[in-house]
């Protein structure tokens, strides 16, 4: 029968954890900047751009909660 290991320490990287983090952080900003310009260029309304901005801004907010979190 085989030994466990006494290190039970957490098997992922956090400084790769931290910088994808911050890119998450970065496009999010960026893309609500662009949804919030979207929508004040009053002339013409792009519905599906509007959408696809939401759409991104959802994917990367939900891939941020799937990060590991570390103290």
């Amino acid at each position: 029968m085989r030994r466990q290991s006494k290190n039970l320490k957490a098997d992922f990287n956090t400084t790769h954890s931290d910088l994808m983090r911050d890119k998450l952080m970065r496009e999010i900003s960026d893309y609500e900047r662009q949804l919030a310009e979207l929508k004040l260029n009053g002339a013409q309304v792009n519905f599906t751009m509007i959408q696809t901005y939401k759409d991104l801004i959802n994917a990367r907010q939900a891939m941020l909660k799937r990060l590991p979190v570390h103290y």
